[in-house]
């Protein structure tokens, strides 16, 4: 009988288990993989282990059964040769969403509390494995103005013109990145670059990760996205900005003004008629403030926040999509937001933008947040 050209189309995860079994087993590749699934492929699919990682084990106890047999059994693979093709499974669709409930403060131009409004949103968990989650809430689509007025406190050219953006809807990270999340991700198999483990200065497993280049924050979508079989990005400046405000029209989300109660900044430096507040001079766990309208958290200060966008000094060609600004080229800026904990509040402004060197590393005040859309 001649030989069976087979196109094999699997997830990266299971392609690099077979080639690490290949290597220790030290058989031909086509051998091993072949036996390997064919044997998968002969269970019962009603029995099949619905997760990935049970797959795999269930294929990684195939794999030590054909190790102790090729041993004495030289004779050829029945399926030959296998031709791999490691693209991604076709992409999951998010897990059924649940509702979660905050509460956040109004201030005035004095920073005092006005009222506390009660707030509800919808999320989901993504499981990272070693019991670790990330939280990606339900962003609905909407319009808002993107920019600043002329007349706002702090604003700058290139946040201006102001104009109308509508955006699909999109799940946001509840929390900038923390430490204990990106070292999980991190450990994950390479996409394109490494990854140092442990980059942050600032040492809380509930901290930002942070000196986090806007090429290594690329990496970590890359790598969560092959992990988890679902389209992980940054999110565009648009996105975030709509985010951010939660369909405030204010300076900040709280309100006119920000106080070191509110977020963690330079509050030594005032912006209207709020108190003197602490300035910490480092990074704070991403749960120790309040969140904003739609629930997320860390979005005034903290770290600095990496969007997709290559930087342009103005909205004058800006898209009204929400789409994000994009450049092959390596060296171009891209987007900062959000301010940090060594910002004063002009920075932390929902309008406020910054540009940066996207290999920029070694910078404690740089972090950021994932993105996935909707639809997905």
């Amino acid at each position: 009988m001649s030989n069976i050209q087979v196109s094999v189309r699997i997830p990266p995860q299971l392609y690099e288990k077979l080639l690490a079994h290949t290597n220790a087993v030290g058989l031909p590749k086509s051998k091993v993989i072949a036996q390997a699934l064919a044997q998968y492929l002969e269970v019962d699919k009603k029995q099949q282990p619905s997760s990935l990682e049970e797959r795999l084990l269930n294929v990684e106890q195939r794999l030590n059964r054909l190790e102790s047999s090729s041993q004495t059994d030289e004779t050829p693979a029945t399926i030959s040769p296998v031709e791999i093709n490691p693209q991604p499974s076709p992409v999951l669709k998010t897990p059924p969403l649940e509702t979660f409930s905050f509460e956040r403060p109004i201030v005035d131009e004095t920073g005092s509390i006005l009222e506390r409004v009660k707030g509800e949103s919808k999320s989901f968990k993504e499981a990272l494995g070693e019991g670790i989650f990330l939280e990606m809430v339900d962003i609905p689509e909407g319009t808002f103005m993107m920019g600043s007025s002329p007349t706002e406190a702090g604003s700058q050219v290139c946040e201006q013109p102001q104009h109308s953006v509508t955006v699909e809807g999109f799940f946001l990270g509840k929390y900038p990145i923390t430490q204990k999340q990106w070292e999980t991700v991190a450990q994950y198999p390479q996409v394109n670059r490494e990854l140092v483990v442990d980059p942050s200065a600032f040492k809380g497993s509930d901290r930002p990760v942070d000196s986090i280049s806007w090429q290594d924050a690329v990496e970590f979508c890359d790598r969560l996205s092959q992990y988890t079989q679902r389209t992980y990005q940054l999110p565009s400046e648009a996105q975030w900005e709509y985010a951010c405000r939660g369909g405030t029209t204010t300076p900040f989300y709280f309100g006119p003004t920000l106080t070191g109660d509110l977020a963690n900044y330079m509050a030594k430096r005032l912006y209207a008629a709020e108190s003197l507040g602490i300035y910490r001079q480092e990074t704070t766990s991403v749960t120790a403030f309040y969140p904003n309208p739609f629930g997320l958290y860390d979005l005034h200060g903290n770290v600095w926040e990496w969007c997709a966008d290559a930087w342009d000094s103005s909205y004058e060609n800006a898209s009204a999509s929400g789409k994000p600004c994009l450049s092959s080229q390596q060296e171009t800026r891209r987007v900062l937001r959000g301010g940090s904990w060594d910002e004063d509040a002009y920075h932390c402004r929902c309008a406020s933008r910054y540009a940066y060197h996207p290999q920029g590393v070694g910078v404690s005040q740089i972090g950021f947040r994932v993105m996935l859309m909707a639809s997905i």
